[in-house]
């Protein structure tokens, strides 16, 4: 993994990435420090994530440059600036967007503390594949979520989205995270999947 920024166009309250100094919110990580941290680690594949690498004004030449060099690349996004960006990247075999949705519209947008984000979200799935892109999705599980509520978000990503992958994370506490009481243990997390 890496993460080329802390800093985010969001403020979730369960995320402690944000929590971090403004000095270390404004670090940006340069090209080729990237590029070298990746060829030291001999990895086959990147995941990019943040903080929302989006905001890093140089996040296109990161994946570009690793795609290069036949990384596999992973590029985590939240999805608010997507749209705005996609004229930065080319489709290719080695590049998959990773979109967090977390939840149907309600659920998400409340998780991520601001309204109208799942609505972007799925609108830049939608521009992105139309494109040619990859695209992938990451959903992160609470202690409020129900079989219900997973089963009606990984229909919707599989059914109506067409997403190309899911991935399925249940939350666990950041240490700085200001909100800590809704992410379940090991027990509450095997039977919320073995329901659904």
């Amino acid at each position: 993994e890496l993460e080329p920024l802390f800093q985010c166009n969001l403020a979730c309250s369960f995320c402690g990435k944000i929590q971090y100094p403004q000095h270390i919110l404004k670090q940006r990580m340069p090209v080729e420090k990237a590029l070298a941290a990746i060829e030291e680690s001999g990895a086959p594949m990147v995941s990019i994530a943040g903080g929302e690498p989006l905001v890093h004004p140089e996040v296109d030449v990161i994946a570009e440059e690793l795609i290069r060099r036949k990384k596999f690349v992973y590029l985590c996004t939240n999805g608010i600036l997507m749209k705005k960006k996609l004229d930065l990247f080319r489709p290719s075999p080695y590049f998959a967007w990773v979109v967090h949705l977390d939840g149907m519209r309600e659920r998400h947008d409340r998780f991520v503390e601001r309204d109208g984000t799942f609505d972007k979200a799925v609108d830049a799935i939608r521009e992105a594949q139309r494109r040619g892109f990859r695209v992938n999705t990451n959903t992160t599980f609470l202690t409020t979520d129900t079989p219900k509520t997973v089963r009606d978000v990984l229909d919707f990503l599989n059914d109506e989205l067409k997403v190309d992958q899911m991935m399925l994370s249940p939350a666990y506490a950041y240490e700085k995270a200001p909100d800590q009481e809704h992410f379940p243990g090991v027990e509450q997390t095997r039977a919320l999947f073995s329901a659904a």
